[in-house]
């Protein structure tokens, strides 16, 4: 093993997102995992069409990143930014990277792993401005009331009269303004 993958005592294992250049991801985890580091690079099924045919492509999950799971040193985060294609580890610096929950990257492997149809949606949270992009009610935006199982209650708000009408929408339809 590299010395600088050693790791010590204050510095346990943990995962880190991983900001790659555009389209750069799966190289990326290549070169990383010749560094002997731990990567996971959530993929999904994409259909795609050609000029004559239909093909499944693997696409980034979440484009631009990878999950890297390594002990946080000087010398470890030197090899990693190192690495062509690598943009930066996320966080302010190699003393102060921003962990990723490993419940998160669990949940996240188990769902690209188990899950047929599972994708990126939209990041909206409760309170969030919104705009609705596919549909009757495509180019209307309004606000996130409540979320709930993959629903969101879409609410455009009468100012004047100080009165709300909403609706409930899968999230998928929904972008943040």
């Amino acid at each position: 093993m590299n010395a600088a993958l050693a790791t010590t005592a204050a510095a346990p294992y943990a995962w880190f997102a991983v900001w790659t250049r555009n389209q750069y991801e799966p190289r990326v985890c290549d070169r990383l995992r010749s560094k002997q580091f731990e990567v996971f690079l959530p993929c999904v099924r994409v259909p795609s069409r050609r000029r004559d045919r239909r093909i499944v492509l693997d696409q980034p999950l979440f484009p631009g990143y990878l999950f890297l799971r390594f002990a946080p040193s000087r010398a470890g985060y030197v090899v990693v930014v190192s690495t062509e294609g690598v943009v930066r580890v996320l966080g302010d610096g190699w003393d102060s990277l921003q962990p990723v929950p490993d419940e998160q990257v669990d949940a996240v492997r188990r769902l690209v792993t188990s899950a047929d149809g599972a994708r990126a949606v939209p990041w909206i949270r409760v309170g969030d401005r919104v705009r609705i992009i596919r549909g009757p009610l495509a180019g209307l935006e309004g606000l996130v009331r409540d979320r709930c199982r993959g629903r969101a209650t879409f609410v455009v708000n009468v100012d004047l009269l100080q009165r709300s009408v909403g609706v409930e929408l899968e999230s998928a339809l929904l972008e943040r303004c």
